[in-house]
């Protein structure tokens, strides 16, 4: 997956961009990239986090095989 398509997934989570808790507020789906701005991340911040996850997907397919 590349990074643009990572950024417009749908995902469940509060009115702020807070994830899936048990709080009264509300919860909606949104993309990443409009949850990442509510949070207030910048691109440096959004990059480590989509270069950890690459790094967490690789090590997971090379002890599956």
């Amino acid at each position: 997956m590349v990074k643009r398509e990572w950024l417009q997934e749908k995902v469940f989570v509060d009115l702020y961009g807070r994830p899936y808790n048990l709080s009264d507020v509300p919860m909606t789906y949104m993309t990443r990239a409009e949850v990442f701005k509510k949070r207030g991340y910048g691109k440096k911040e959004i990059n480590k986090i989509f270069k950890e996850l690459k790094n967490d997907k690789k090590r997971k397919t090379k002890f599956t095989e």
